[in-house]
């Protein structure tokens, strides 16, 4: 495993990051901009992150930004067709550009 980049390696423990509201209806809500910059510290593009708990799609929302690719595992369907029409709908976005 390689050394996190430099810019974005010198963290305290307690990260201020705004919980927004992605409209998902998950009880958990994991902010995009905490996997994004995860995503962005600890992998290169190109390279494919794995989230076993997929929910309603914000790491891989964060992978497309990132320009990685992405695995997700989600049981609960109606997660799983929320987190499609995420994908999607970032995708279609990267199209208009």
């Amino acid at each position: 495993m390689r050394a996190p980049r430099a810019e974005m390696s010198r963290r305290f423990n307690v990260w201020k990051v705004d919980r927004e509201n992605n409209g998902s209806g998950h009880p958990a809500i994991f902010p995009e901009d905490l996997a994004r910059a995860h995503i962005y510290t600890w992998s290169d593009e190109g390279d494919t992150v794995l989230d076993p708990f997929m929910g309603s799609g914000t790491t891989a929302v964060a992978c497309i930004k990132e320009k990685r690719h992405f695995i997700g595992f989600e049981l609960n369907e109606e997660y799983w067709k929320k987190a499609c029409q995420r994908i999607d709908a970032e995708q279609r976005q990267l199209s208009l550009f």
